[in-house]
């Protein structure tokens, strides 16, 4: 039985064919026709990367991603604003750690993934890569705890990763940024305290290159357990967002959708406050 089928207006994203109680880490691509997503079967031994596309409204039963290989866990896909782009993370035998790939679309597929720039990987993990309309990349980096970080696209070179502003980043941890096409605001899970749950998802907004302190995002997407993976469908107007749980030993996790007008940024946006 898959659990939370709906809660308020949040959604089961395609229960049973995409969430099945294994599957997080949702992307759409920008004209609404493909996605992809994390299969996780129950734990986190073996994450592969599915992908689907949209047949006259209807999603097609997911397959292997092209790019992916079932050798490594694969994790965090993520479409760029312009579709054109594929950034995941990879933790191989060799590396001991997740590092940031990218792959290209081409007219005849994806290209071979690459691992990014050292300007971003580190012997550290480095995971859940979202990418803005300037090509600069948000992510998560685990050293002591999980922080986000920023590596900017400046004369077709990414620079070294900055730590976001302590309004965002602090002792606890703060990962999985979705960051908007326009940098205008990221979205992200953390541990805060006074949260409603494991974790919750927030948002924070930019302003002067500063970072507002980050607003709840309420207890119709935050719950008890654990909600992660923030992403936009701009297409069809939804937010993206997954919630996992461990039941008996075993790891439950599944895909939700919210009405993008549902979460009131605009609203949200005039409660920011910023640091002094």
């Amino acid at each position: 039985m898959i659990s939370n089928i709906v809660f308020g207006q949040v959604k089961l994203f395609e229960s049973g064919l995409i969430s099945d109680n294994q599957s997080f880490g949702l992307t759409i691509s920008p004209n609404g026709k493909e996605l992809l997503f994390v299969k996780a079967f129950g734990g986190r031994d073996t994450l592969q990367i599915f992908y689907s596309t949209n047949v006259n409204g209807t999603w097609q039963k997911p397959i292997l991603a092209s790019f992916a290989d079932t050798r490594y866990r694969q994790i965090d896909p993520v479409f760029s604003p312009d579709g054109q782009t594929v950034l995941f993370n990879s933790l191989t035998s060799i590396e001991n750690s997740f590092d940031v790939y990218v792959t290209n679309k081409t007219t005849t597929g994806w290209t071979k993934p690459e691992r990014i720039s050292d300007s971003i990987n580190t012997s550290s993990s480095d995971f859940y890569a979202t990418i803005t309309n300037k090509k600069h990349i948000y992510f998560t980096r685990r050293t002591k705890s999980n922080d986000i970080y920023v590596s900017y696209h400046i004369k077709d070179k990414y620079q070294n990763a900055v730590l976001l502003d302590k309004t965002i980043n602090t002792e606890g941890n703060e990962s999985n940024p979705y960051i908007s096409p326009t940098e205008e605001f990221i979205i992200f899970f953390a541990d805060y305290k006074n949260g409603f749950g494991d974790t919750d998802l927030y948002i924070s907004f930019k302003k002067q290159n500063k970072w507002s302190y980050p607003i709840n995002l309420g207890d119709e997407i935050n719950s008890k357990i654990g909600e992660f993976c923030p992403s936009i469908d701009f297409k069809n107007k939804l937010f993206l967002f997954s919630r996992t749980e461990v039941v008996n030993g075993k790891r439950i996790e599944n895909i939700y959708s919210y009405p993008l007008k549902n979460l009131e940024i605009r609203k949200l946006k005039k409660q920011a406050k910023w640091h002094q």
